[in-house]
Order: structure tokens, then C-alpha cells, then sequence
């Protein structure tokens, strides 16, 4: 900064002059959690097909931190978000989104790298699993929602039903639209489910369907919150003289190249994910398809949109979250205080650790319940709506301390992401159903005992070669202790003290989920005979856990141990 009229030591350079955050940088190369995930799940891959996923989200990860870190930060900004155009220069009304060329380029960058669609690329010779396809979700929300994270959701569950109960008619179709190689509609998939009398119970929902003779379905009501107008969405409506809830496919354009019977009312001024608008659509005469089997729409739903949706929930807060840590870190390099780097202040230090630990644990257990997934495990229909509301919600606590770790440079908007990320967070808490919406659905699959079967074996298998470890001592016993409490409420407690603590019990199942995954993680460095900082990461996640977030430090644990939180803060 210089002046070249005043001269005054108050303006000479100081502490934080040259500071450039992480703007340039490799987030792949960064993150040694998500490094350490894609190893571990491709580790029975052939090699040319490890090797050609890994330099592909590498090359993703220059993406992110390079130009799609600038794209996004230029899209944030007034004047460039999405505006509604009702008309056209003649009159004709087209209720259209127009985003800015930034947020178009934005989008065409990630789509056109597959990060979707990649199985749908001719260059592509491999498959495309999960810890692929996630681990490239994870670095893009590491900028945030920006605009694309959450029409890549819905694009993501769009493509994932249209393979699973589309037509093949629709298929041919739309998966050219919203996965083809060479589609000119980036992301463009939408969501419209939600009316002001439904919000979460669907059932409440007014929108009507009345099938006509040539099989289509034509839609009339109000949708509220509808995310992502584009090309192609995913709607519900109870069919006609029933209270049976359908699913339908809707395109923007009919195929006489008419609009669709539909009226965009006014976009939503909501607190984040401003990137992508959120709109109210009236519906007059929409025509629709049925998606799947009308009488089995909220099954449907649930199955192949809700479902996707709340994973890209999941890694949208670990990635705000990373992407929080990750400014906090590079901030205390820089910033001093009373003659030293802020980040030699032990209680400073210790705050960098917990968002450390936290983010990693969120880290390891998301892409512990998508390996369930594509597995098919039942452990996974615990993991999903638990992780949908313990991630974004963790998100938020990180993205906040974060905002905390740079001061007053943490609420300036031109600063960092941060203020961005933390709001995004608070979206990622609402959307697809609230903590109290979720937790239910996690309380409802742990007390199946088919389910709870499955989730109790997968923490066996997580903690079974930790048992006896004398570094994993303090961290197993406490693992035991909260895992036999869950059984304990299960087998005891009425259903009335489980119906109003539902929230604890998501949080005590979260624990035990996150210590498990620390303690696999730590016993397969141990049982090659390396040490492993994983052995911290447990023994402080314990602490945490056991003691909760603002609770003095264990006088003989990682936190007061200077070698072991400075692993843990430059893990």
C-alpha cells in the first residue's frame, strides 16, 4: 500500500502488508486428510487407474485454489449475482436466469472437468466410484457453495435417478442435458419441492397432478423454495382426487419449444449460497412426466434425491469447514501480537488444534458413510441423516472460530472467504431437512434392529485392532464407555426420553462414529509399525468428546503436550 503525496510511519508496511491468504495454491496438495482418504479406499485399484484418478482431483485441486477460488470470489460480489429476466426484448416473457460471466465461466470449469459426469467423458477409460467422484465434491466446496456446489448436488441426484428409475426414453433424453460430455447446461439440474404449508412434511404439500390421455401429467400450485432454476427439475405434487404424493421430472422447455406453464415470482434474498438463486415459481398448467412410479413419489424422494442431496450436504461442510481451517492456519503465520506470531499463544494454538481435529474427524466419517453407501451397507442409513446434521453444524462452529482466528480481518468479506463460508454453513443446516428433521431419521434407523446390527459392526471392525494398543488407551476406554451408553439407551430408556433427547443421542452417535474412525485409522500406521499422528488425532478427539469443546485441557493430554498440538496444527 503507499501513498504518494503522505509520508508517515503510521502507513509504512507491516505485519500482514504482502498477505496473500491461499489464493495460487494446490488444495489437493494441501489437505493431507483428503490425501489420506483417497489413498486408503483406492488401495486395491489397479495402478494406472489410482494413478490417473489421483492426478485427476490433483488437477481439480489446482482448479480450486487457482482460478475457481478467483471465479467465485468475482461472482460474490453486487451486481454479479443471478438476476431474473421475466421478458424478452420483444415481450415475450421467459422467465429466465441470467448469471454473470464469472459465475458461467465458473460453472463450465468444474462441469467440463467431470466433476458429475466424468463417467460420461469418451477420454475417461476408468470408472468413476465414489471416493472419485466425493473427493472432488470436497475440494469444490472448498470455495464455499460459490454458485455451483449446490446445483452440482442436484445434478449429481438428477443423473443418479435418471440411471435408476428413468425411462429409457428418459434417459436417452435428459442424461445428454444433464450429464453429456458436450451439454452447454452446466449444473443446471433444480430441486422444487418445498411449498409454504410443507416445508419438511411433503405430505402437507398443495401442488395437484392431473394425468391427461397422452400419458403426461399437467401441474398446478405454488412451490416455495425453489433451488437452482434451470433446464431440468425434479418436482412433487399430489396426484389428482388421492393424497398420494408423485415425483415428476419437469423441463423448462416444452418440446414445441414453448415455456413451460410456469411463472418465477421473485428470487430469494436468503443468507447464503447466493451464487445460485433460489427462487418461488407458481405453476399454471405445467407440463410434467412422471419420474418413477407416481404411487411411490415420497419413496422415490427420499431414495434418489434426498438422499444425494444430504451426502453433498456432508462434504459441502467439510470442505467450508477445511477451507476454514486452512485460512485460520495461514493467517497465525503471519499476523503478530506482543512480539510474537499469533499462533505461539498456547490458548491460540489449542483453538487451531480442535478446528484441526474436528474437520479431519468430519473428513475421515464422510467418507466412511459413502464407502457404506456404494457398499450397500445398512450402517449407512445411520450415517447419512447423522452426517447431514453433525457436519453442517460443526461447519458452522468452524467457519465461526475461524472468522474469530483472524479478528477483525475475519469479517471483511474482501479479506477472505470466510464470512462467505460461514453462511454457506448455515444454508448447509437448513437445507434437506433441519437438525431436528434429521436427528429423528437417525434416531428412527438406530432403533431398527437390522440397522443397529450393522452400525454396531462397523464399529467393531473400526476399533478391533486398536484394542491393547497402550497409545490408544485413553481414547478406546472412552470409545467404550459412550458406545455402551447408545446401547444402553436403546435398551432402557423409554421412547418418550429418546424422543425429546434425540439430539444428544445424534451427537453421542456421532462420537462414537468419529473416535472409531480415529482409532482405525491410528492402528494401521501402528500395525505397519510407524508412528502415527492419528494417535494424537485420537487421544484429542477423546478428550473432546468426553469432556466437551470448552472444557479445560487434560493436564497430561495432546493439548498441554507442545510436540503433539503442533503435529496436530500442521497435520
Amino acid at each position: 500500500m503507499t501513498y504518494p503525496t503522505l509520508k508517515h510511519p503510521s502507513l509504512d508496511p507491516y505485519d500482514i502488508s504482502d498477505y496473500k491468504g491461499l489464493r495460487g495454491q494446490n488444495f489437493y496438495e494441501k489437505d493431507k486428510a483428503l490425501q489420506r482418504v483417497v489413498e486408503r479406499y483406492s488401495e486395491k485399484f489397479a495402478p494406472d487407474h489410482k494413478k490417473a484418478m489421483v492426478d485427476h482431483i490433483k488437477g481439480y485441486g489446482e482448479l480450486v485454489g487457482g482460478i475457481l477460488d478467483e471465479l467465485t470470489e468475482k461472482s460474490h460480489k453486487e451486481g454479479k449475482y443471478g438476476e431474473l429476466v421475466k421478458y424478452d426484448r420483444t415481450g415475450k416473457r421467459i422467465d429466465q436466469i441470467v448469471y454473470s460471466p464469472e459465475q458461467t465461466l465458473s460453472r463450465k470449469i468444474s462441469y467440463d472437468y467431470g466433476v458429475v459426469n466424468l463417467d460420461f467423458h469418451s477420454n475417461w477409460k476408468f470408472g468413476f466410484p465414489y471416493i472419485h467422484r466425493y473427493a472432488l465434491t470436497y475440494l469444490m466446496n472448498l470455495n464455499g457453495e460459490g454458485g455451483v456446489a449446490c446445483p452440482l448436488a442436484m445434478t449429481d441426484g438428477m443423473i443418479n435417478a435418471l440411471k435408476q428409475i428413468g425411462t429409457d426414453k428418459q434417459k436417452e433424453k435428459y442424461l445428454a442435458l444433464t450429464a453429456g460430455e458436450k451439454s452447454e447446461s452446466h449444473f443446471m439440474a433444480g430441486q422444487y419441492v418445498t411449498e409454504r404449508v410443507g416445508g419438511s412434511n411433503v405430505l402437507a404439500n398443495r401442488t395437484i397432478a392431473k394425468k391427461l390421455d397422452n400419458g403426461k401429467w399437467l401441474l398446478n400450485g405454488e412451490k416455495w423454495f425453489c433451488s437452482n432454476p434451470g433446464d431440468l427439475w425434479v418436482t412433487t405434487a399430489k396426484i389428482e382426487g388421492t393424497n398420494t404424493i408423485g415425483m415428476f421430472l419437469v423441463p423448462r422447455i416444452k418440446e414445441n419449444g414453448e415455456l413451460n406453464g410456469h411463472h418465477i415470482l421473485r428470487k430469494k434474498d436468503i443468507i447464503g449460497s447466493r451464487g445460485k438463486l433460489t427462487v418461488e415459481i407458481i405453476y399454471e398448467d405445467v407440463e410434467a412426466e412422471e419420474f418413477g412410479r407416481p404411487g411411490h413419489g415420497i419413496v422415490n424422494l427420499i431414495k434418489y434425491i434426498i438422499k444425494i442431496s444430504r451426502i453433498h450436504v456432508g462434504f459441502g461442510a467439510c470442505g467450508n469447514a477445511r477451507r476454514g481451517v486452512m485460512e485460520a492456519i495461514e493467517y497465525a503465520k503471519w499476523r503478530t501480537a506482543y512480539g510474537k506470531k499469533v499462533n505461539q499463544f498456547s490458548s491460540y494454538a489449542r483453538n487451531l488444534a480442535e478446528m484441526q481435529i474436528l474437520q479431519t474427524a468430519m473428513t475421515f466419517v464422510n467418507f466412511r458413510s459413502v464407502d457404506l453407501v456404494e457398499k450397500e451397507d445398512t450402517a449407512s442409513e445411520v450415517l447419512i441423516p447423522l452426517l447431514k446434521y453433525k457436519s453442517s453444524s460443526q461447519a458452522s462452529w468452524v467457519t465461526q472460530q475461524a472468522i474469530l482466528c483472524l479478528g477483525g480481518n475475519g469479517i471483511v468479506g474482501d479479506f477472505s472467504p470466510l464470512p462467505r463460508l460461514h453462511n454457506d454453513s448455515i444454508i448447509n443446516e437448513t437445507w434437506e431437512g433441519t437438525h431436528l428433521i434429521v436427528t429423528d431419521h437417525c434416531l428412527h434407523a438406530l432403533q431398527k434392529p437390522k440397522v443397529f446390527t450393522a452400525f454396531s459392526n462397523l464399529i467393531e471392525v473400526l476399533r478391533k485392532d486398536a484394542k491393547g494398543k497402550s497409545e490408544l488407551k485413553y481414547a478406546y476406554d472412552i470409545l467404550e464407555e459412550k458406545f455402551q451408553e447408545i446401547k444402553d439407551i436403546l435398551e432402557k430408556e423409554t421412547k418418550d426420553w429418546r424422543e425429546i433427547n434425540r439430539v444428544y443421542i445424534a451427537d453421542l452417535t456421532y462420537g462414537v462414529t468419529a473416535l472409531a474412525e480415529f482409532l482405525e485409522q491410528a492402528a494401521y500406521d501402528l500395525k505397519k509399525g510407524s508412528k502415527s499422528v492419528y494417535t494424537d488425532f485420537a487421544n484429542g478427539y477423546a478428550e473432546l468428546f468426553s469432556n466437551g469443546i470448552d472444557s479445560p485441557r487434560k493436564r497430561d493430554g495432546v493439548f498441554l503436550n507442545p510436540e503433539s498440538l503442533e503435529a496436530i496444527v500442521q497435520y
